[in-house]
């Protein structure tokens, strides 16, 4: 498995944002780096992102999700700042 990186998390959340992506995918995607044994992430705000992004299918009640799209902005906003 490959170390991501920023630029594919702002590309992952964008299309989040857009509807090309489930927030459930992103998710999967992200648990796969951080549910490892051995994490192939050496870069610390790729990790960061990968922590909340494994989360961000949660929901706060049957119906709406506890992360909203602007706080998913924000992410992206944090994730570009760290480029």
């Amino acid at each position: 498995m490959n170390e991501p990186n920023m630029s594919e998390i702002i590309k992952r959340l964008e299309k989040v944002l857009s509807g090309e992506l489930k927030r459930e995918d992103i998710s999967d995607w992200a648990s796969l780096y951080v549910m490892d044994d051995e994490p192939n992430v050496d870069d610390e705000n790729v990790w960061e992102m990968l922590k909340i992004m494994s989360g961000i299918d949660i929901l706060d009640s049957p119906t709406t999700y506890l992360y909203n799209q602007e706080d998913i902005k924000q992410w992206i906003e944090k994730a570009k700042d760290s480029l």
